[in-house]
């Protein structure tokens, strides 16, 4: 059993899991405790570091007091040859009575990437209570505890004879805010990078858009900065029907609360289709040049289809910095629907009608998913036959966008490969979350793995020197 926590953004959170291994590398997990706060930073329209920072400070210590409360009690069988001496004496009122707990074999904290001075506030509070209560500190990688983030839903879903999946060797697509990775995940500590964005994140390319694109009232409605989630709501909602959409298929796409896991590919979209019908994988770069025109003219491609002269790329590398700059001018510049050519008409973003809105931050998203879709589909081709990943995780704060995994199973059927496993967390686990950081550091520990209470924060850590990282500050 393990105490996580997780400050490496503008999350706050604690978590207590504890896992039970049956033999034969089977195991199920019980979730004892899990709470977040996330810090509000809606006045500057994105993460402010010290605001998050001020959040981490006022809110972690709560937490742990709240977990601290939520921790097994002991049994006959538990603690029997551990001495614990804290909480003698008179105690106040609200205090939890540790003596009646089973404390935690060891503290699991997020030791990068991210915010240094955020992991520092985590790791120094992990850092007190392995020392309080004389017990091992791992400090754990932000995503590596993504990619695992499946194999912890499972085991929590599953019984306890089964093994947690997807079993190695897996790809996971990691999507977020500040990262965007494909990797080939061969084992608990081996991740190997296949493709990463030269530029910006996914994630961030369409906080960016919906911060231009959506009207103030409904940016100012949310206190989450999460605003790539609020352009999908935008994007598909009932009041305005898309040009190439039936009436029934403008609902907003399928929203699982649970596990999605275990499926195809072909079986996901059999599912899990309805809301994106109308939704036709190109067959080749011409043909999506034709269907992406829109009928106001203005269209947006996918990112990195041709070099300069014309020569297909087909590399795995990401970028997203251009489509940004396209859409920028879609929304600021008038395009003749006739000629399909951009004017230098000027136009204000409350000029554009909400049909148009919509379209855009719907072709933002179309042309964005479909540039790691085909990244995936290019990855999978380029591992060899016999280590050709039978599945695919994908995780991190965008895996939560539905119109991101119905045009990944699209696009993986579409190019030969409707038999890949896909997982996806719930989107309550696809966001920074202190459960997945404590599975980690379960699977870490059982393997060997412990750090010494001089670790320190790392701000930039390849997966590739996950056991080897180099501080950096």
């Amino acid at each position: 059993m393990t105490l996580a926590i997780e400050t490496s953004c503008d999350d706050t959170s604690v978590a207590i899991v504890e896992k039970k291994t049956n033999g034969n590398e089977s195991s199920s997990a019980t979730l004892h405790f899990h709470k977040k706060v996330t810090s509000n930073n809606a006045e500057f329209q994105g993460v402010h570091p010290l605001v998050s920072l001020r959040s981490h400070q006022e809110n972690l210590a709560s937490l742990v007091s709240d977990a601290i409360s939520h921790l097994p009690p002991k049994t006959c069988d538990h603690d029997s040859n551990r001495r614990n001496d804290a909480g003698h004496g008179e105690q106040d009122d609200n205090r939890t009575d540790i003596t009646a707990k089973r404390l935690p074999d060891f503290i699991s904290v997020t030791r990068g990437p991210g915010m240094r001075s955020n992991l520092f506030t985590g790791l120094d509070t992990a850092k007190g209570l392995a020392v309080a209560w004389q017990i091992p500190l791992v400090g754990v990688h932000h995503m590596q505890a993504h990619a695992l983030t499946p194999r912890l839903v499972s085991a929590l879903e599953q019984p306890p004879e089964a093994s947690p999946k997807p079993a190695f060797p897996f790809l996971s697509v990691l999507a977020s805010g500040g990262h965007t990775l494909l990797i080939q995940s061969m084992s608990l500590t081996e991740h190997h990078p296949l493709g990463t964005t030269s530029d910006i994140a996914v994630g961030e390319c369409l906080d960016k858009v919906a911060r231009i694109l959506l009207p103030p009232k409904l940016l100012q409605s949310t206190k989450s900065t999460m605003y790539g989630a609020l352009l999908e709501r935008f994007a598909f909602t009932q009041k305005v029907a898309d040009v190439h959409a039936s009436k029934d298929s403008c609902s907003t796409g399928p929203q699982p609360s649970t596990n999605v896991t275990g499926y195809s590919a072909e079986q996901y979209l059999e599912t899990y289709s309805r809301g994106y019908n109308w939704y036709e994988v190109p067959s080749n770069h011409e043909d999506a040049l034709m269907k992406n025109v829109t009928k106001w003219g203005w269209s947006l491609n996918q990112p990195l289809i041709t070099a300069h002269g014309g020569t297909k790329i087909n590399n795995i590398e990401l970028s997203f910095a251009g489509l940004l700059t396209a859409v920028e001018r879609v929304i600021r510049y008038e395009t003749d629907a006739f000629t399909k050519k951009r004017t230098k008409t000027e136009r204000a973003v409350d000029q554009i009608s909400l049909e148009e809105k919509q379209a855009i931050a719907r072709e933002t998203m179309r042309a964005a998913f479909e540039h790691v879709a085909y990244r995936v589909v290019l990855a999978l081709r380029s591992i060899p036959g016999e280590s050709t990943p039978g599945s695919i995780v994908l995780a991190g704060g965008v895996a939560a966008n539905s119109f991101m995994r119905h045009i990944l199973a699209s696009t993986l059927c579409a190019h030969g490969f409707p038999g890949v496993v896909l997982h996806f967390p719930p989107p309550s686990y696809c966001t920074d979350n202190a459960a997945m950081i404590a599975w980690t550091g379960l699977e870490m520990f059982e393997a060997g793995h412990a750090n010494s209470l001089s670790i320190r924060a790392i701000r930039k850590w390849p997966l590739a020197h996950l056991l080897d990282p180099v501080e950096d500050g």
